[in-house]
């Protein structure tokens, strides 16, 4: 499931931009196979880093989208670099920004906007042995050697 799609990309830097970063072609088109490229780039990326701390896919908030938003422009600009360095230099720093969050997210020290009781509900039950009920065989009785 994709967090954003090529509309979003479309309505964050406009038609005309976007058809300047994928047409390839010179055809006046959007170049399809490059929108749906960022667009992958963008949520593996993100979802490398969510992964160590919420289960896949996460709901889509207003934070998803803006981390995989900036991640695709990025990765489109990318592909035209010879662009006028202040644009790049923007969509770059966005990018930078977007991973610097999602390093934060992978260590603990930042969250998603994803509510914790929608959260807690797609975490799956732990099957890890530490946690049955089964006779524990250093019992309280057994570590004071008695």
């Amino acid at each position: 499931m994709a967090y954003i799609a090529e509309s979003d990309i479309q309505n964050a830097i406009g038609l005309d931009q976007l058809i300047q970063l994928t047409d390839d072609t010179g055809a006046g088109v959007v170049g399809t196979n490059a929108v749906n490229a960022a667009i992958e780039y963008a949520q593996g990326t993100f979802e490398g880093y969510a992964r160590t701390r919420y289960a896949l896919p996460v709901p889509t908030t207003n934070k998803v989208i803006s981390l995989n938003l900036d991640l695709a422009i990025f990765k489109l600009y990318q592909r035209r670099a010879t662009l006028p360095e202040g644009v790049y230099k923007v969509a770059k720093d966005s990018h930078d920004a977007a991973i610097a969050f999602c390093k934060d997210v992978a260590a603990g020290k930042a969250g998603l906007d994803v509510p914790a009781a929608e959260e807690a509900a797609t975490l799956p039950a732990s099957p890890d042995n530490v946690l049955t009920d089964r006779d524990r065989i250093f019992s309280d009785s057994k570590l004071r050697g008695l």
